[in-house]
């Protein structure tokens, strides 16, 4: 980043290691927008894109969609008095211009670290950011509420929602969009369009004719015009046609039309990096009443050209030049648990052409886009659908194919009920779902962590649920059941859940066990009064504790469960006749958890145990490391070490009670 001291002062607002940025480090309110000239807009806009590459060079975040939405950001802001007015963004991970003109420039330097903001808009640290939101498609939904609110108050406040055409692949977009024309509420729906869903037409005409379109008189005279015919013999029959003509001329040239057809009216596309156009189109709009759709083109990265050649390259970047947008030279790092499931399941489609590959417009995050590199006709992008995911894996493989379905944890959450309809009741379809980002996420926060997927999933009948402790074992989990949905005792599904980035290299001393269904594994055998039960990502934790105490260490019993679902518990009934104290740990919230599944065995098998569990409390987690969120939930191998010490200390003080008989 560039150097600069922290200086005081109203320009002084600077932090440092920030380049100065006079008229951003000056904004008191949105509202000191309105007070500038169109080329200190242009300078505002630059300085905007600047600080935003700067911190997330640093911090890590979403920077090319950003990028492509500041000048769409300022004339919002510019028109609507969102001090009164009400403005959603979905997702949220095009808000970062939005915080920056909010009173968070101070603190942006902050975003997405322990403590500071939120990579997403968050009520919490503003009264402009509405919502929390960090999951696609449902503003619109939001908004037809807020406005319907405002309705029934006889409040006058614009609703406005903002949402980019890649979350109109989300079928939650559109039931918004229908229920606003159905309850005809006064909507402003701003689509940002970056060119993945909508192509639009370009040229004057439209431009001129939206213009006309939008403007109070072409809307006076077209009242009139009306009115006039009604006063003629036939006038409503008059009327009628000249509605229906218009609006089937209007349906040739518009690009909108299914907008219209939903009960709104479409103007645009505008041209989103011109901040006239887009102010003069807000402004336009803002007049109207009813449900509106203003179409804005953007691109991502837009102001930058690296992001404008690769996008995708600079989603969520970290470590780059702010200038050149160079990277710095990566450690040689080890495979991510991603990767490495991207790999092997390359290699078992190559050795079974009915393999396919399912994901819901996370390609890249689950690393399938190297599976679509090999395999480019057997990877299917079904977009933010996570409903239809479920169902169409369902349909793949009742007509014969052997699907696996890619999700992260906290968005497999959304086809909850496929899940359920369409796969547990199916019985015996064999469906493989692997869910990435389970477990503590780190910097995105409390709309991303995937704390929950052992707790909705463990109750439906017919899932096998797994997870490895490191690469080796992920790659043979995805074998395993590829070769037993082969088998006569097929589940209806299995959910193998991994944590985000590298998989841990440990030496963990002898041959694993072979998979076994249900079974689970010991890793050590102590002869002390405490055994260990972990699962997933938490094995590592765990594993590092034990060696951490030294010969204290060699006295537990250390066991990688493996297997939520079907639990092991004739090892736990052979393990508890030389255990009195049992200890479980788990990358996962522990209401309905693992460490749930295990006090459930020992109850059921009526087993006289001390337990404790170690997991994430009822609680949700902001924004961190996932070193730090660990840390914080008592799940780094210190914080474990430091547990099964006391736990150790403590039994060795109480004399355990005997029956005496005879």
């Amino acid at each position: 980043m560039a150097g600069g001291a922290e200086s005081t002062g109203a320009v002084g607002r600077c932090l440092a290691g920030m380049t100065p940025a006079p008229l951003l480090d000056a904004l008191i309110s949105p509202a000191d927008l309105r007070k500038l000239s169109g080329e200190q807009l242009a300078q505002l806009a630059a300085e905007i894109r600047l600080r935003i590459r700067e911190v997330v060079s640093a911090n890590g975040g979403h920077l090319a969609s950003n990028l492509g939405t500041v000048e769409l950001t300022i004339a919002l802001h510019r028109v609507f008095d969102f001090t009164s007015d009400r403005l959603l963004w979905d997702v949220g991970h095009q808000a970062y211009a939005h915080k920056l003109l909010t009173g968070r420039a101070e603190r942006f330097h902050t975003i997405r670290r322990q403590g500071g903001l939120s990579g997403f808009p968050d009520p919490r640290e503003s009264p402009f950011d509405l919502a929390k939101v960090g999951h696609s498609s449902t503003a619109i939904s939001t908004g037809v509420g807020v406005a319907e609110g405002y309705r029934r108050r006889a409040l006058r406040r614009a609703t406005v929602v903002v949402i980019g055409d890649g979350a109109l692949t989300g079928g939650m977009a559109y039931e918004g969009l229908i229920n606003a024309g159905q309850l005809g509420v006064d909507l402003i729906v701003v689509l940002n369009d970056n060119g993945q869903f909508i192509d639009a037409p370009t040229g004057a005409l439209h431009r001129h004719l939206d213009r006309i379109r939008t403007g109070t008189l072409y809307q006076h005279l077209r009242q009139r015009f009306l009115e006039a015919l009604r006063r003629l013999p036939a006038g409503r029959q008059i009327e009628k046609l000249a509605e229906q003509l218009e609006h089937a001329a209007h349906k040739a040239i518009s690009p909108g039309y299914i907008f219209e057809d939903l009960g709104f009216r479409y103007f645009g596309p505008v041209d989103g990096h011109h901040l006239e156009q887009v102010e003069e189109a807000l402004r336009n709009v803002s007049r109207l009443s009813g449900p509106v759709l203003l179409h804005v083109l953007t691109k991502k990265g837009g102001g930058w050209e690296p992001a404008l050649r690769d996008p995708l390259k600079y989603h969520g970047p970290k470590g780059f030049n702010v200038i050149s947008g160079e990277f710095a030279a990566a450690r040689p790092a080890a495979p991510t648990y991603a990767q490495i499931y991207a790999a092997t399941l390359g290699e078992i489609a190559a050795a079974d052409d009915k393999v396919v590959a399912v994901t819901a417009a996370m390609p890249s995050g689950t690393a399938l886009r190297q599976f679509a590199e090999r395999f480019p006709d057997r990877m299917y992008d079904v977009g933010i659908c996570e409903q239809h995911s479920f169902a169409f894996v369902q349909g793949l493989a009742i007509a014969g194919l052997r699907p696996f379905l890619a999700h992260y944890s906290t968005f497999a959450q959304r086809g909850y009920d496929q899940l359920f309809q369409e796969i547990c009741l199916a019985r015996d379809l064999g469906i493989i779902v692997t869910l990435d980002r389970a477990g503590l996420v780190g910097e995105d926060g409390e709309t991303h962590q995937g704390l929950y997927d052992i707790a909705w999933s463990r109750c439906l009948p017919g899932l096998v649920l797994m997870a490895p402790r490191d690469g080796e074992r992920l790659a043979a989990m995805l074998r395993w059941c590829h070769q037993h949905r082969q088998g006569p005792q097929r589940a209806a599904g299995y959910l193998i859940r991994y944590p985000k980035g590298e998989a841990p290299t440990i030496a963990w001393g002898g041959e694993p066990a072979p998979l076994v269904l249900g079974r689970a594994e010991v890793l050590q055998r102590g002869d002390g009064p405490l055994m260990v039960w972990a699962y997933g990502a938490a094995v590592a934790q765990a594993w590092l504790a034990v060696q951490a105490l030294g010969e204290l260490g060699q006295q537990v019993t250390l066991v990688d469960a493996r297997f939520a679902k079907p639990f092991d518990s004739e090892l736990l009934l052979e393990l508890a006749a030389q255990h009195r104290l049992l200890l479980s740990v788990e990358d996962h919230a522990l209401p309905g958890g693992f460490g749930s599944i295990v006090a459930e065995a020992v109850v059921d098998l009526g087993l006289a145990l001390r337990m404790e569990r170690l997991g994430v409390r009822d609680e949700l987690v902001p924004h961190a490391t996932r070193e730090e969120q660990l840390a914080a939930q008592g799940l780094d191998a210190a914080s474990i070490a430091a547990r099964i010490r006391a736990l150790l200390e403590d039994a060795a003080r109480i004399i355990p009670f005997r029956r005496i008989s005879g």
